[in-house]
């Protein structure tokens, strides 16, 4: 691979007690013999097996004296890690299904299993399907390398810790990362940790790989256009599937290639969510930032990440969405299959809901209860009213009964009245306050639009945890973007310390909202001149 001059990011998710720490200082050590500066860190996780344990590394370059001092992150972001180096097949698993996989990482692990408390409760097996890993991590990596790493150990005559030094061997040779071969050797023999064996296990690795033993797995043709739309159109009701149609003729007709796919299941989303208007909203405002994308000639990175975003965020869950997922036919079809009953076999299903007040009440109409909510952040209520007392509504249907399930598919019900909501409303504020400063600041650098269209991945959970999340939203464009802009303005500068700490700050909020005081602090620090 070529040196390169981005940053590199590489995930390790271990189990404890098997070496996870001295895989990644043999990495670390590399890294420092090829002229990188690096940082590497240990994520302590819940005990499953030998205990769960995630490392993370970041790499780059070292900067000249005159360049500005690289700031590591200490958590990987979903959707943004170059490499994934797995000691165990489920732990890979594990850290795809959080988000860490995506079409530029390499994905290097053996397939050998240790398996959970969960896999073993069952009477029958409850082993989790090799297979399915597999898929999932073919469909998400650029590359897959995946092969049982212990069985190869002991037919070398070494223990399960040999594991590691042939996984690092396997990923020499990919050429994922700018080090040589040279340099993972001279870092097995600065750990001194068992030098003889880890070096022989890191040849058997390497030369898997580049002996041509092991192919490379690959990812299944992609679904065809047309199979992709009837899918979908076979999950609306007739009329809805006549519009969404509609929808995506036009869509093919004004739209490049590389949009379809995501605008195609944003409307069917949006549809299924809503209806065929709030679709048609959805593309009225994605065509703004579309037209500034070809004025531009960004190659389509603003709209793609805006769409989105823009998508999951008009998709909000609600009560009534929540009830409407609760409820699906295909939910009982999985929960069957996963707990592998027979047909002649009876299941009940229990769902644990605690809804707080403000979940409760943003269904109801935002005539109603908007002076309401002003009215409960006077000083005067909260005096009565402490805010650290929360209401919950504690709720537990059985959602196979008929008195659960009516509970719920009443509910759905209620989709007409979401447009009037309360919810409804103060999401839709926050949106288009989204829209707007995407809008304004691509305007301005076709890059800074980009980090604030990423920004709203800052939007997620439920409860006090999406109102924190909408806070530290607010917080990074009032108190980072926005001032920062006006600053290089001002200054007749290009925008380059705009991008830097926006970057740095997004980077840091979406680990933890609980990061955005630091991210502000940084912003703040810069502009005053505190720091570089």
């Amino acid at each position: 691979m070529e040196r390169s001059s981005e940053l590199l990011k590489i995930l390790i998710p271990a189990v404890g007690g098997q070496g996870g720490g001295v895989l990644t200082e043999w990495l670390v050590q590399a890294f420092f013999l090829e002229g990188f500066e690096v940082q590497g860190i240990g994520l302590p996780g819940l005990s499953q097996r030998g205990g769960s344990t995630v490392y993370y590394l970041e790499a780059h370059p070292k900067a000249s004296s005159n360049e500005k001092q690289i700031i590591f992150s200490q958590y990987p972001v979903p959707g943004d890690v170059d490499v994934m180096l797995a000691q165990e097949f489920l732990e890979l698993g594990r850290a795809l299904e959080e988000g860490y996989g995506s079409d530029k990482t390499t994905i290097v692990t053996s397939t050998h299993r240790i398996y959970s408390t969960l896999e073993k409760m069952p009477i029958s097996s409850g082993i989790y399907s090799d297979e399915n890993l597999r898929k999932l991590a073919i469909n998400f990596s650029s590359k897959f390398i995946g092969f049982n790493a212990l069985d190869i150990a002991k037919e070398n005559g070494m223990d399960e810790l040999g594991v590691n030094a042939i996984l690092l061997g396997a990923l020499g040779a990919s050429e994922a990362l700018p080090i040589s071969e040279v340099a993972y050797l001279k870092a097995i023999e600065q750990a001194g940790v068992a030098v003889g064996s880890n070096i022989k296990a890191f040849r058997i690795g390497w030369d898997l790989i580049k002996s041509g033993k092991y192919t490379e797995q690959k990812a299944k043709p992609q679904q065809k256009w047309e199979e992709f739309i009837k899918e979908r159109v076979e999950k609306l009701d007739a009329k809805m599937g006549e519009e969404y149609i509609k929808l995506i003729s036009e869509i093919e007709k004004d739209y490049p290639t590389r949009l379809r796919e995501i605008l195609a299941e944003a409307l069917f989303r949006l549809i299924d969510y809503q209806d065929v208007w709030y679709a048609k909203k959805y593309l009225r405002e994605l065509q703004i930032i579309y037209d500034i994308d070809r004025e531009m000639k960004g190659g389509f990175k603003l709209t793609e990440v805006f769409a989105k975003n823009l998508a999951l965020w008009m998709s909000y869950e609600d009560g009534i969405r929540v009830a409407d997922l609760k409820i699906r036919p295909e939910r009982f079809k999985r929960i069957k299959e996963e707990m592998r009953l027979r047909d002649d076999q009876m299941f009940r299903v229990t769902d644990y809901l605690k809804p707080d007040a403000e979940e409760v009440y943003g269904l109801l109409p935002n005539l109603l209860i908007a002076p309401i909510v002003r009215f409960t952040e006077t000083n005067l209520f909260r005096s009565y009213w402490p805010e650290s007392k929360r209401l919950t509504v504690g709720q537990k249907p059985i959602t196979t009964s008929f008195s659960g399930f009516l509970r719920l598919w009443l509910l759905t019900k209620l989709k007409f009245m979401r447009p009037y909501s309360y919810r409804y409303h103060k999401e839709h504020s926050l949106i288009k306050k989204y829209k707007n400063n995407v809008e304004k600041f691509a305007r301005l650098n076709y890059d800074l639009g980009c980090i604030v269209a990423k920004s709203a991945q800052i939007i997620k959970g439920y409860g006090r945890v999406r109102r924190k999340a909408m806070d530290a939203f607010i917080r990074f464009l009032d108190n980072i973007i926005i001032p920062l802009a006006e600053y290089e303005k001002k200054s007749r500068k290009a925008f380059h310390m705009s991008l830097d700490i926006g970057e740095k700050s997004l980077k840091l909020i979406l680990t933890s909202t609980e990061e955005i005081s630091k991210a502000e602090k940084l912003a703040q620090d810069v502009m005053q001149g505190k720091a570089t």
